[in-house]
């Protein structure tokens, strides 16, 4: 079986990859692309991994070393157009960037079904994250199930307060989806009618919904704002889930401005003690008035920067596509034969009833 491979260089044989589903638009899996440019691109240690969708690329599906499953598809596929055959060491893996709460899987057929998970869950077999924290040293540090910060952080340099210096205004909230599932809209308002009280606001950036405009092609322009001008940015995910911590963070931490988070991940794992306020553990009326206060004491402000002490955080969508390469030329890993048996519960989390039972019910209609 192996020898019928197909060889895409004379010296090294390649692990194959297929893409067994790419319905949705967009798809983690438009990341991927087709053939192995996008470990050449991304400079991976290791890139002799050839992606394709075709499920007739080779005579038989088996001879894949791996099969990855589109998280966002999953839901509209029957056990029937799964494959039939497969062999023990063979992976399937279920590949998910978007949150469980929007993208739930329900039918039983899946509990046994994958062997790898490579999702943005933090105890997914390899992670595949929008943001990592790093000491200064350069190794990855985080997010962890049980992530140990450092305890004692030196108060930030002197030129770090001279550049917060210059922010004057409350908040910032760069949104595209201005109708979600959990309301965060409606919590935005909520606050900013506490705000006006303490005559501050939240400048909502949005070609749908918002006040300011924010085009894509001046994202840079409109970061810089963020730098200079807001000592807050809304850090609010459209739909809650466990670990479910996208992007919005980063903006926040790579723009000099404290996140307010608004989700159902535990925060902890991502962000040190300190550094951030959670919106949802506050409440609006809270929250506001916290933002006032910390606005009116630059000490207290200061402080939600001793992270940058000790650690940095990157944005890592690209860099964790090498670790789907890097684990298929684990030799040990790749020898073992593991199966996520109660995937519905992990994948589901503590909404599996509320979203399954609701993706029965459309489905019924």
């Amino acid at each position: 079986m192996r020898d019928s491979k197909k060889m895409v260089s004379k010296n090294v044989e390649f692990k194959y990859i297929l893409q067994w589903t790419h319905h949705s638009n967009p798809s983690a899996f438009d990341d991927l692309g087709a053939g192995y440019s996008v470990f050449e691109k991304n400079q991976c240690k290791f890139r002799h991994c050839f992606i394709v969708n075709d499920k007739r690329y080779f005579p038989l599906q088996m001879e894949f070393d791996a099969i990855l499953f589109n998280g966002k598809d999953i839901s509209k596929l029957t056990r029937y157009e799964m494959p039939t055959k497969r062999r023990p060491k063979q992976k399937y893996i279920f590949v998910a960037m978007e949150s469980s709460d929007n993208y739930p899987v329900c039918d039983e057929h899946y509990d046994g079904f994958f062997n790898w998970t490579w999702t943005y869950k933090v105890d997914s077999d390899f992670r595949w994250g929008y943001i990592t924290a790093y000491d200064l040293n350069g190794t990855a540090v985080g997010p962890a199930v049980d992530m140990k910060w450092e305890k004692d952080m030196r108060p930030i340099s002197k030129e770090l307060k001279e550049k917060l210096s210059s922010k004057k205004k409350a908040a910032a909230w760069f949104v595209s989806n201005c109708s979600t599932k959990r309301k965060r809209e409606f919590f935005v308002k909520k606050v900013q009618r506490e705000l006006h009280e303490f005559g501050l606001t939240v400048d909502v950036y949005s070609a749908r919904c918002g006040t300011f405009i924010c085009p894509k092609t001046e994202a840079a322009r409109c970061f810089k704002k963020i730098e200079t001008d807001y000592y807050f940015y809304f850090s609010f995910e459209n739909s809650f889930a466990e670990d479910y911590v996208t992007e919005k963070l980063g903006t926040a931490l790579l723009n000099y401005a404290v996140p307010v988070v608004y989700g159902e991940a535990n925060y902890s794992r991502f962000l040190p003690p300190g550094s951030y306020l959670d919106a949802i553990a506050l409440g609006p009326k809270e929250l506001a008035r916290q933002m006032k206060n910390i606005m009116d004491n630059p000490p207290l402000y200061h402080d939600f920067f001793r992270w940058r002490n000790h650690y940095s955080y990157q944005n890592t969508v690209s860099k964790d596509i090498c670790k789907l390469c890097e684990m298929l030329y684990d030799k040990r890993k790749m020898s073992q034969t593991t199966t996520w048996y109660n995937f519905r519960s992990w994948w589901n989390g503590a909404r599996y009833k509320e979203n399954c039972h609701s993706a029965v019910k459309r489905t019924a209609l």
